[in-house]
């Protein structure tokens, strides 16, 4: 837990405030119902998280490390919830080394550390799960963990979209173990019940707003093709930002051991588990990935995963690994199972008590560790902090500043601290090729500096003004920003 705090807290407001996290800062900058109503009109995601984050920068302000302290802590949480469902789910050691693989993993770093919904999703996905567990362990479910069940789904719901694919993960396996989960059906499925009927105002407008409307703001997600899927699958697996060559041999070495977490080990055929009302001795290969625990965080792993596949060649593209960090734990949790049963083997043989453990569990270290040092070490995040006190410096009074895409005005304006009276206007202003009279100066801001698009803008304003127009430039990371003499336009 020190570890898991230290890594999520350290450097967390080292990097600027980036598009996506200005618009959850921005919105929570205004009312209650400012938000809701902004939620239902011009975005794709519930409110919850927007409605925490309100109440929290109140508190603690609106600094880069405080607008995201609330993710962290969300994060760090989550690394405690972990273990309690490894422990619930198999045993101590298995929650122990479950919580160590999050702990480590530059992914669920990264989103501990963003002003955004993904921790929270992370969180909720946790309480929901070991309180599913607690609910059909028991012979007659209470009112305490049904009320908190169905109150965390909601929540879920009302955090992400992808949440309502948890929930599908959960009734899919009660679908098919219903029959060992006989004295909890109508407990369970009185919970999804209440559980809809929460969530149907929002069913509303994700039917009247986001599917005709709104969507159209997940123009910038791609078709999946087989390396976006397995950039995807490294990056869950724990290889965070970092792809080749070691974000591959990670995300290998996870599927390995969740492999060998699928089949009972030799101590699993020694003893009958509790955790569940009823155990399955292994008979094959089989009957052992029907297991329900095996099984339980099968469906949780791959629903998510597959829905969101299925539903981006189907309706449109919404496949993105940051809305599936929800299924990160079911990883997790497969491999500490696998690290379990490979010691167990090599204990049968050896009787090295874990020795296997800290060994495998060293080599994920091992090889997790660049994904780390390149998170801490380099800019991830757009930097409009370095860019807007750039233009401020430098800049003098009645420059225009342009802005494209004009949705990054948002970050770009966050940041001003107005002490130059400088105009920032639309793009549209040069793209109509209005005159822009009584100027001298115009800042030109790209994003995407690289992109085609960027390239065409800047041969248009060389052609309007002159190739001797450009003053001077300087790029940032995912930020340029370009100084053009107009005067006499």
């Amino acid at each position: 837990m020190a570890l898991a705090a230290f890594l999520r807290i350290f450097g967390l407001g080292s990097e600027s405030i980036w598009l996506d996290e200005a618009i959850s800062v921005h919105a929570a900058e205004t009312s209650l119902l400012s938000i809701v109503q902004k939620s239902i009109s011009a975005d794709v995601h519930p409110p919850l998280y927007n409605l925490l984050l309100h109440f929290w920068v109140l508190i603690f302000g609106q600094s880069e490390a405080a607008v995201r302290s609330l993710s962290a802590c969300f994060g760090i949480i989550s690394v405690l919830l972990l273990y309690k469902l490894g422990h619930a789910l198999f045993d101590r050691k298995i929650g122990l080394i479950a919580s160590v693989l999050m702990t480590i993993s530059a992914f669920t770093i990264a989103y501990s550390q963003e002003a955004r919904a993904y921790s929270l999703l992370l969180l909720l996905t946790l309480i929901s799960f070991l309180l599913l567990i607690k609910i059909l362990k028991a012979d007659k479910p209470g009112k305490f963990h049904l009320f908190f069940y169905t109150l965390t789904n909601i929540l879920l719901c009302y955090t992400h979209i992808f949440g309502l694919f948890v929930v599908g993960a959960q009734v899919l396996y009660f679908l098919l173990f219903r029959r060992r989960y006989a004295k909890s059906q109508l407990a369970f499925w009185g919970a999804q019940a209440v559980t809809l009927v929460g969530f149907s105002p929002w069913v509303y407008v994700l039917v009247t707003k986001t599917f005709q409307d709104s969507i159209q703001s997940l123009n910038w997600i791609p078709e999946p093709s087989f390396q976006i899927v397995a950039r995807s699958l490294g990056s869950l697996s724990g290889a965070g930002y970092l792809w080749l060559p070691l974000g591959v041999l990670l995300m290998l070495a996870l599927i390995f051991l969740c492999l060998a977490g699928m089949f009972y080990s030799p101590k699993a055929r020694q003893r009958a588990s509790t955790t569940l009302p009823e155990s399955i001795k292994p008979v094959s290969l089989t009957t052992s990935l029907m297991e329900p625990r095996t099984a339980l965080l099968m469906i949780w792993f791959f629903f998510p995963l597959i829905i969101s596949l299925i539903l981006s060649f189907a309706i449109r593209p919404i496949f993105v690994s940051r809305y599936l960090i929800e299924i990160t734990p079911a990883l997790y949790l497969l491999a500490a199972r696998g690290i379990d049963n490979i010691d167990s083997s090599v204990n049968l043989r050896t009787a090295r008590k874990n020795a296997a453990t800290f060994t495998l569990i060293g080599l994920v270290c091992l090889i997790s560790t660049p994904g780390l040092y390149n998170y801490y070490a380099h800019p991830h995040k757009e930097q409009w902090r370095e860019a807007t006190n750039f233009i401020e410096q430098e800049s003098r009074a009645g420059d225009i500043v342009v802005i494209y895409p004009d949705y990054d005005q948002l970050p770009f304006n966050s940041y001003r601290k107005g002490d130059t009276e400088i105009t920032v206007m639309s793009f549209e202003v040069i793209e109509n090729g209005e005159p822009i009279t009584s100027k001298e100066r115009l800042w030109l801001v790209l994003s995407d500096y690289e992109s085609t698009e960027a390239a065409s803008i800047k041969n248009d304003l060389f052609a309007r003004y002159g190739s001797d127009s450009l003053i001077m430039q300087k790029e940032f990371f995912h930020v340029a920003v370009y100084l053009f003499s107009i005067k006499g336009s």
